[in-house]
């Protein structure tokens, strides 16, 4: 486990015997629109093909007991044996960085666009942030926060990440860089969601009370505004995305839903029903392709989010012979 003492953990690139990935042999080819950790077969899949008529390719690795991978499908965090690794080069020849001091495990995880920095939750742990992934990395010091983390986003430079904290009398939230005192920036009871925006300038954030707001210029004057405001009632934010043509989506749990919000006028443009319930909505390598529902939960297929023009929810069955 990491200490609040250390501000770096020691790595090492190391040769797993038997770790040998198919990718390492035969490099992908064709349309993919990512990559994903599939918890029932544990192990990292691509998505083969494009939404609409794409499927679970044949696992790249495997043997994980849990993993996340960097937007990009370049990067990913993983466990195995517990031991923890950065695996890099998952297009090609794949390269395990072994994290000597170890890692808690993570409850949340957000990756900058590139992949070269993570920010990690781990409980009473406080929150941490891994950078230089694709070169030399480095674990920094644990930021304290005043409650769990229920959602995370990471600055494109891999900074600072903000937060959204569950507290009582102290919820909302904060901007947390290594090595300074955490910074309130919105007070928010529960918290459920929060995504940059408009080139990591302004944030947009969900609470369960059926609130929707945006803050412009987080990182000086942090100017909170309301966004939209919808019934508390059925309103179960599990995500926050936005789309290349300027929308804003929220994926809904309970409802079983994903609204969009045109970001200029604010108006509710776009309700999709989906057939199952959305755990998630985070980026995949296709831009405005994002993840709803990670495979292998209770045999559920995984469901992506089309966010184009005309955005659209499709199913993504684990193999074409399955």
């Amino acid at each position: 486990m990491l200490t609040n003492k250390a501000a770096l953990i020691g790595l090492v690139v190391v040769v797993i015997g038997g770790l040998s990935l198919p990718a390492q042999e035969t490099r992908l080819s064709g349309p993919i629109s990512g990559l994903v950790f599939d918890s029932a077969s544990h192990s990292l899949r691509p998505i083969m093909g494009l939404p609409g008529a794409a499927y679970l390719g044949d696992p790249l690795a495997g043997g994980l007991e849990w993993a996340s991978v960097a937007p990009n499908g370049e990067v990913a965090l993983v466990a195995k044996d517990g031991k923890w690794y950065a695996l890099r080069g998952l297009s090609g020849a794949a390269e395990w960085v072994e994290f000597l001091g170890g890692l808690p495990m993570p409850e949340r995880v957000a990756w900058n666009s590139d992949g070269s920095a993570a920010a990690i939750s781990a409980g009473e742990g406080g929150l941490r942030i891994l950078r230089g992934l694709l070169e030399n990395p480095a674990v920094s010091s644990a930021v304290e926060l005043p409650g769990p983390v229920t959602a995370l986003a990471l600055e494109t430079s891999g900074e600072c990440a903000v937060a959204a904290v569950k507290a009582a009398g102290e919820g909302g939230l904060y901007l947390a860089c290594p090595g300074a005192p955490a910074r309130l920036l919105a007070a928010l009871n529960e918290p459920a969601a929060v995504v940059l925006a408009r080139r990591g300038r302004d944030l947009f954030a969900a609470d369960r009370a059926g609130r929707i707001l945006e803050i412009q210029d987080y990182r000086e004057v942090a100017r909170v505004m309301p966004f939209a405001e919808m019934p508390a009632s059925g309103w179960d934010p599990v995500g926050l995305a936005v789309s290349a043509d300027k929308r804003l989506f929220v994926a809904h749990r309970s409802e079983r839903r994903v609204d969009g919000f045109d970001l200029e006028s604010r108006a509710l443009v776009a309700q999709i029903a989906v057939e199952g319930e959305p755990a998630m909505l985070e980026p995949l390598a296709i831009r405005s392709v994002f993840l709803l529902r990670s495979a292998g939960r209770a045999g559920e297929p995984l469901l992506v989010l089309e966010a184009g023009p005309e955005p659209a929810v499709y199913f993504v069955p684990a193999g074409r012979g399955e």
